[in-house]
């Protein structure tokens, strides 16, 4: 009798559970069907009063095979959104989850990430942030090739859209400090 009884209450919870499955299926499916708009800059202004995010919070805006990201700063989390241009104009979309780095123990943080964009391109993003004042930038090896990354927004954020694997970026931070010592040593020894 006990088995039944089991049985019959888990038949509505398990009804439940699908409808509102099906209810989340349809609202995360829906976010592509945003508004188009006549400019990018208009596109832009939508998504980030979408995101509740100011004007001042965004970092930077790069163009990537001819596809706009936009990078910004959302409660101290970093965030990636694009705007995709179609037939009918141009429409906002959030490329991915907001990263928030935490971790006031170590003078750095970094972490990388694959978005894909309105067009169906994989773009490889590398983030990080800075917690020891000291450090004003950041330098990445791949590739062969040295690339310096400022330390941006009050947040202290640093970025690149990069080629490479993640596993094969070497990331270490530089100082004013540190710039100072190396000019130091490179003075002409004409004794």
């Amino acid at each position: 009798m006990i088995k039944i009884q089991t049985r019959l209450v888990m038949v509505p919870v398990v009804l439940f559970v699908i409808c509102l499955l099906i209810g989340c299926s349809r609202a995360t499916s829906a976010s592509p069907g945003s508004p188009w708009f006549r400019s990018a800059e208009q596109a832009v202004e939508f998504g980030l009063h979408e995101e509740q995010v100011e004007r001042s919070d965004v970092l930077t805006t790069i163009t990537v095979d001819g596809e706009e990201l936009i990078f910004y700063e959302k409660y101290g989390a970093f965030g990636v959104g694009g705007v995709n241009e179609g037939s009918r104009g141009y429409q906002w979309y959030r490329l991915s989850a907001y990263l928030n780095f935490e971790g006031e123990d170590t003078p750095y943080m970094t972490g990388g990430f694959t978005v894909q964009t309105a067009k169906g391109r994989n773009v490889n993003i590398l983030a990080g942030k800075v917690f020891d004042p000291k450090i004003t930038s950041m330098t990445v090896k791949g590739n062969n090739e040295a690339q310096e990354l400022s330390v941006t927004g009050h947040s202290r954020f640093f970025f690149m859209v990069h080629q490479s694997p993640f596993s094969e970026l070497e990331v270490t931070p530089g100082s004013a400090e540190g710039a100072a010592k190396m000019e130091e040593r490179k003075e002409p020894i004409d004794r």
